[in-house]
């Protein structure tokens, strides 16, 4: 499955919160996809940044990267839950991982609940080693 990689902006773009509700219905992380989508735009509009990944002209993926300097943390990864289990969460994480490296970070970090099952088993299967108590990093190269 082919996935495209782009930028939310603030305001987002007519329909990307949408989208977003969509793609996190069922994330554990936020009490309802209404929520998810007000806190990624907040997040944007704060400076964080959002990569989307697209499929078919609708977005399918999304994680939230923040931090500045060498090192920058991802959270709130999650994918659609009609096209888990086919690579997309790889594909964005390693165009992420792409874009991130070409900007100057050195270190990407994954701030996800490792208690949620298989979320350690997918950070190694993407390159994360981890670092500390709780933590999975990888070195970017550009």
């Amino acid at each position: 499955m082919p996935v495209a990689v782009s930028l939310a902006t603030s305001p987002f773009a007519p329909g990307l919160q949408q989208d977003l509700a969509r793609v996190y219905a069922d994330s554990p992380e936020f009490s309802s996809p209404e929520e998810a989508a007000t806190v990624l735009e907040g997040a944007v509009a704060a400076g964080e940044t959002l990569y989307t990944g697209l499929f078919n002209g609708r977005h399918i993926a999304a994680v939230l990267v923040r931090g500045e300097g060498l090192v920058r943390r991802m959270r709130y990864l999650c994918v659609h839950d009609a096209t888990r289990g086919r690579g997309v969460a790889e594909r964005l994480v390693a165009e992420v991982r792409r874009l991130e490296a070409a900007q100057g970070t050195e270190w990407l970090e994954a701030d996800f609940d490792l208690t949620q099952e298989g979320v350690p088993e997918m950070l190694l299967a993407m390159g994360f080693i981890p670092h500390g108590q709780g933590n999975y990093r990888c070195l970017l190269t550009a």
